[in-house]
This record gives structure tokens, C-alpha cells and sequence, in this order.
């Protein structure tokens, strides 16, 4: 078990290896490290039983869908994991990287904990504290994480060729598209914009479909990511919890039930038209003209130098009352509803290469190019420039 403890150490994440029953047999240092607080976490959110199962489920599933595969378990971390395999080719046992968590620790906590649980002040202050002890990865650096992973476990298995020690031929620049068309289609659907989520969506499932090697078994997998993916996107964007969790739950059974692309495609679809829909639908609400009222506004006037008194003033509401009305409802600022906006515009724009990249931020509203560079670095991980270069890259 060498090479996994020298990979721990190489990744900065912790290693353990299962047997076919999900017992432990290996853990590394750096899992050990952070056990305590993983535990706390777990029993927090009553995750501990339901994680420890899904960690063995995806030992398997990496052995059924090639040597590699990436999940989140019930509580919201993610992992990494690969099979070990004997000479006839079945599952010995699984190596499982982790955990690592693939957003902001703050929303993490927010969206995965804090919202899910009662959870008495101390034992909230102690997690936020020591959050920060589980590693945040890139989709980049998961993908290369994974990679590494694979190769460990394949280097160990009875018979190399159960699990192929082939590298994967990976187009660069069609695996760079497909991340940013699924950060726009979670843009989109974060602030409710069923008509631009769909039409994102098209183009995602495009190149999902096309591919030579695609089958119902894999296209499952990609509709589970994303139905995944398109709820965290409208819980980020102030839709119920419970609402969410309750159509997640009924969404992930039907999956299974999926026997062909066109059932897959229209399903998704259906199911992305829901997510938005339940962004910003404050049912039970006193506030529900104002709030609608309130975005409805934004979502018109963003390119102007629109400030926090405008809005406010749109709805006849002072502006302290207007802001804790808008936070208690939709779990986020004005303020940073009309960033997440302006965003959303400045990727539409970047797209379209007849406009001047210079001239972008003042027709999204930003006073400045190097406030608006700054922002859209903060939240796409990387510059406009770089945004227009993989989008239109040919």
C-alpha cells in the first residue's frame, strides 16, 4: 500500500482502500489527519452510514465505467475512485481519493450543511472554522487527481488489462467547452433563466450525444451529474431546500427508468425548465410581488449604472428593509444577484466575437475593465480573454 500513502502525500488528499464489504483496510496519513473533523462532520448532518455505503458503491461504479469515477457522496464531499482487480478481472477491492469539495467552502457549508440541519451554535462556529481542513479542487485538478489515481490502482491490479493502463485520448479544447457550457447552463439556472438554460443545454447534450463511444449506461451517468449539478445551482439561486431535495430525490429515480438518447434529452430538459422555474418562486411569501418586481427590474436594467437605492426605489421599500427582505428570501444580497446577473451577460457577450472584448463591461453595467476582470476571474476561474479564446477556439 506504498504507492497510495506516496499518492496522498503527492495530491494532499487522503487515500483509503476498501474491500468488496466496504471495510477499511488502508488509510493514509493525510485521511487520518482530518478524521476527527470528518466525523464531526458526518454525524452533523447525518451523513456518516450513508457516505461509508457510497464510497463502496463508487469502488464499484469505477470498475463498471472504465477505472474512473468521480461522485459525491450524501453529505456533499467528493471523491475520486478506482478499482483493484484479481486475475479473473473482478473487484478485489477500491481506492478511493478524498475527500475534496468542488465550490467555495462558505457555500459548501451553507448549502450542504448549515441549511440542512439544526445545528446548535457551537458546533456551527466549529465548522466553519475547521472547513477549511478539506481540500478545494479545480475541475481540472479533479479530473487530474482521478488520472493519477487510476494509474496507481491499475499498476496494482492482478491483471492490467480488467482495467486498462491505456491513456485516455482526451480532446483539450472539447473538455475545456463542455466545463464552461455547464458553468453557464448552473449561471443561467442560478438566477432562473429557463430560456438561456435550455438553449445551453442543447449544445451540452450535443456533444454528449455525438460521442462515438456513448451509450444509455454513460448518458445515465452524465444525466445524474447534471441533474446534481442544476440543484445546487437553484439552491445557490434562493430556491426552497426542501422543494429542491424532494424533486432530486423523485428526479434520481427516474433516471434508471431512461431507455433511449431522445427520452434522456427531453428529460433533462423537463427537468432543467423545473429547477429555474423554482428560483425565486416565493410561495408563501408576503414579499412575492416585491421580490419579483425587484429582479424583474434588475434582470432589465443591469447595463445601467444601476445601484442598491434604484432598486430599492423600484419597489417603494428604504433600502436597509429592501435588503434583509431580499437575503431572508433568496439567501443572497442584491448586490451580488445583480453581479451574478451582469456575469451571465458578459459570457453571452464574450461569445460573440464581433464585439470588442473592451466594450463589454460598460455594456454589462461594471464601472471599469479591471473591476469587471477581477469579478469574472473571481467567479469563472479564469479571465475574459481567456473565456472568448476557449469558447470561440476553432
Amino acid at each position: 500500500m506504498e504507492i497510495f500513502e506516496h499518492l496522498s502525500v503527492a495530491t494532499g488528499l487522503g487515500t483509503v482502500v476498501l474491500d468488496v464489504d466496504g471495510e477499511k483496510r488502508f488509510t493514509s496519513v493525510s485521511y487520518n489527519s482530518i478524521l476527527t473533523f470528518l466525523n464531526l462532520l458526518l454525524d452533523t448532518v447525518n451523513c456518516t452510514e450513508a457516505d461509508q455505503t457510497t464510497l463502496l458503491y463508487g469502488c464499484y461504479q469505477a470498475r463498471r465505467f472504465g477505472g474512473r469515477y468521480i461522485f459525491l457522496t450524501p453529505s456533499g464531499l467528493a471523491y475520486c475512485a478506482s478499482p483493484l482487480t484479481d486475475e479473473s478481472g473482478a473487484l478485489t477491492a477500491g481506492v478511493v481519493l478524498g475527500p475534496f469539495i468542488m465550490t467555495d467552502h462558505v457555500e459548501y457549508l451553507e448549502i450542504d450543511v448549515l441549511n440542512r440541519q439544526s445545528i446548535d451554535e457551537s458546533t456551527a462556529e466549529k465548522l466553519s472554522k475547521e472547513i477549511y481542513i478539506i481540500p478545494y479542487l479545480t475541475t481540472k485538478q479533479v479530473r487530474a487527481v482521478s488520472e493519477l489515481l487510476y494509474t496507481c490502482a491499475a499498476s496494482h491490479s492482478a491483471v492490467q488489462a480488467a482495467v486498462p493502463l491505456v491513456p485516455v485520448q482526451t480532446d483539450a479544447f472539447s473538455m475545456t467547452y463542455s466545463v464552461l457550457k455547464e458553468n453557464d447552463l448552473l449561471a443561467a439556472t442560478s438566477i432562473g433563466d429557463a430560456r438561456t438554460a435550455g438553449a445551453i443545454l442543447n449544445d451540452i447534450l450535443g456533444s454528449i450525444l455525438f460521442s462515438p463511444d456513448i451509450n444509455m449506461e454513460t448518458l445515465r451517468l452524465r444525466v445524474v451529474e447534471l441533474t446534481v449539478l442544476l440543484s445546487r445551482a437553484a439552491l445557490k439561486g434562493g430556491a426552497n431546500i426542501n422543494a429542491i431535495f424532494g424533486l432530486n430525490y423523485s428526479y434520481l429515480k427516474e433516471i434508471d427508468a431512461l431507455t433511449s438518447p431522445e427520452d434522456a434529452v427531453l428529460w433533462l430538459h423537463n427537468v432543467t425548465r423545473r429547477f429555474a422555474q423554482h428560483v425565486f418562486e416565493f410561495k408563501g411569501s408576503k414579499h412575492v410581488d416585491v421580490l419579483n418586481k425587484a429582479i424583474q427590474y434588475i434582470k432589465s436594467n443591469y447595463a445601467e449604472k444601476i445601484s442598491l437605492q434604484d432598486v430599492a426605489d423600484s419597489v417603494y421599500l428604504n433600502v436597509t428593509y429592501f435588503s434583509k427582505v431580499f437575503k431572508d428570501e433568496t439567501g443572497q444580497t442584491p448586490g451580488n444577484f445583480i453581479t451574478a446577473v451582469r456575469i451571465d451577460a458578459s459570457k453571452r457577450l464574450l461569445q460573440d466575437v464581433s464585439v470588442n472584448i473592451i466594450d463589454i463591461p460598460e455594456l454589462v453595467g461594471f464601472e471599469s475593465q479591471s473591476y469587471f476582470t477581477r469579478v469574472f476571474k473571481k467567479t469563472e476561474n479564469c479571465t475574459p480573454a481567456q473565456y472568448r479564446r476557449s469558447t470561440n477556439k476553432s
